[in-house]
């Protein structure tokens, strides 16, 4: 036996071993995983919905072969509970069209009472589906509402974050209503927010390419456990939906917003041709609206003070003033509320210093090396 096969017999005998210690585990906590599935089958579904996820994700962690592992235990295991996991299962195993079948069929076998809803599962109802637009464009809020068969129902919440091209950065699934989940959204937000009915496969659509997007993000344990019935609930809307396109802003229509500030007495200040290149790069960041400029936007901006222009270095030690010129400009223009001006400016105040030392820091450290984004032009340099 050679030294490679001799390394994978030995890989295989550690993760035989390995899963050889969950099934004994798993068989160890038969009695506690029946008696948690009798106890969750008499609360909301939300509850074996959430134990159903947890288990799926936890099962496919580590080892992929594990999830199969604990199926087939429950397939061994014939009594209610089992069942009802079972069918739960073949609902929420929407990317793993052989074991959602390996558990259908193990139903279809049985003749166990189960609640109306987990019978219905099948068949659930979407029927609506809302948006909220995030007034400086930073993200969208989507809503998604499911009637189970008993009548109870589901509210999925998600946040697409635009400045992080359109991920799903946060999710909730709530036991309430639709319109009573946005109501208490609404006591948390802001009472005057407004959502607006949406496409449902639309919605679908925005969802499934904003989680596959976040996928390269670290997520937490309780995102992860909550995944599976995530991409359950999004499923159960129609397809074929439009993706998100972000606004595409014509040139014409931002360089007529830059010659507006710099001909005003705010942008005077700022009339060299560099600070005009420079602002018409800022307004690619984030989510590329030249109108609107979040605190968030702002802070990523200076956060990362070499990664946004292409200028001399002068300039680019410009970009807080710059900044702190053009946003209420650009907000009367557009019309956003004074608070929200006020909080951008507060960031600006807030972050400049530090982007400023980072800029000088970054220029000593390129003496004598390659030269900085920044200096493009070497004779301009200070």
């Amino acid at each position: 036996m050679n030294d490679a096969r001799r390394r994978r017999s030995a890989k295989q005998a550690r993760r035989d071993a390995r899963r050889a210690r969950k099934r004994q585990s798993i068989t160890a906590n038969d009695d506690s995983l029946i008696a948690t599935i009798r106890h969750t089958l008499a609360d909301h579904p939300i509850k074996i919905l959430r134990m159903a996820s947890y288990v799926i994700s936890r099962c496919t962690s580590d080892d992929a072969g594990l999830l199969e592992l604990m199926i087939n235990h429950l397939v061994d295991r014939r009594c209610r509970e089992t069942t009802a996991l079972l069918a739960v299962f073949a609902a929420l195993l929407v990317d793993d069209d052989a074991l959602r079948e390996l558990c259908r069929q193990e139903v279809s076998t049985r003749h166990d009472h189960l609640p109306k809803w987990i019978r219905g599962l099948p068949h659930v109802a979407a029927p609506r589906a809302v948006r909220r637009a995030d007034v400086l464009g930073d993200g969208d809020e989507l809503a998604i509402g499911l009637v189970l068969a008993d009548a109870n129902e589901l509210t999925l919440s998600g946040y697409l974050d635009h400045t992080m091209l359109s991920m799903v950065t946060a999710v909730e699934v709530v036991a309430d209503p639709l319109d009573e989940a946005l109501d208490r959204g609404r006591q948390r937000i802001d009472p005057a927010t407004k959502f607006v009915e949406m496409d449902p496969a639309d919605a679908r659509t925005w969802m499934e390419r904003g989680l596959d997007r976040s996928e390269c993000m670290r997520r937490s344990d309780e995102w992860r456990q909550a995944l599976p019935l995530v991409r359950w609930m999004i499923a159960q809307l129609p397809g074929g939906g439009a993706p998100y396109e972000m606004p595409n802003w014509d040139d014409d229509a931002v360089f007529e917003l830059l010659d507006g500030f710099l001909s005003s007495s705010a942008g005077a200040p700022f009339a060299a041709v560099d600070y005009r290149d420079c602002l018409r790069q800022l307004c690619d960041s984030g989510s590329g609206d030249p109108r609107r400029w979040s605190a968030s936007r702002i802070s990523t901006i200076l956060r990362h003070p070499t990664a946004y222009v292409d200028v001399p270095l002068e300039i680019a030690l410009d970009v807080p003033a710059l900044l702190r010129a053009h946003v209420p400009f650009a907000h009367a223009d557009s019309g956003i509320r004074q608070d929200l001006t006020d909080e951008a400016i507060a960031t600006i105040d807030e972050l400049g210093l530090r982007y400023r030392r980072r800029l000088l820091d970054d220029a000593s450290d390129h003496d004598g090396m390659l030269p900085p984004p920044w200096q493009s032009y070497p004779d301009r340099v200070s």
